[in-house]
């Protein structure tokens, strides 16, 4: 085997163990950040923390169908990224294999977000105008930047800390 072939392997190699690494490490700050201890929440459950008792009664049955329609999806999702994971470590590289598992993926993706997608706009719809804003305050706080979320954070304990000293 060529030294410069070698070398391309070794820096798939390395690029799929960093990003492998990348996502267990996030799983398992997950797992220690959150009570449940579960790695990916089911999807849209977060609507519910955010709403009155009689809405969670009420929206639990939809929600349980949602995240049971989604399992065999994410299923998917993550066999793709594994097939992909695994052909990236093969030696020789198989480029059209590699495509495929790539086509795949994204197949699985664009499903995953079309079914998401459906079920938040069913969600929404059976919320109040205040209970859509209070679950849209939750996606905007969750879509910045974690610098950003950080900062925020430190900022409200260190003015609580300044309140609590008076």
């Amino acid at each position: 085997m060529s030294s410069n072939r070698k070398r391309a392997l070794y820096v798939v190699m390395v690029f799929s163990l960093a990003l492998n690494l990348l996502v267990f490490g996030g799983i398992a700050a997950r797992m220690l950040e959150t009570p449940e201890g579960r790695p990916i929440p089911p999807n849209l459950f977060w609507v519910l923390e955010r709403l009155d008792d009689e809405a969670q009664t009420r929206l639990r049955p939809t929600m349980q169908a949602f995240s049971d329609e989604m399992r065999p999806i994410r299923l998917a999702l993550f066999q793709a990224q594994q097939e992909v994971n695994n052909l990236l470590t093969e030696d020789p590289l198989n480029g059209t294999a590699i495509a495929a598992a790539f086509s795949k993926l994204r197949d699985a993706g664009l499903e995953y977000q079309d079914i998401a997608h459906r079920q938040t706009l069913t969600i929404f719809g059976e919320l109040t105008p205040e209970q859509r804003v209070a679950a849209m305050r939750f996606i905007q706080e969750r879509s910045r930047p974690p610098s950003e979320r950080n900062r925020d954070r430190s900022d409200r304990n260190n003015h609580q800390e300044e309140t609590q000293a008076r």
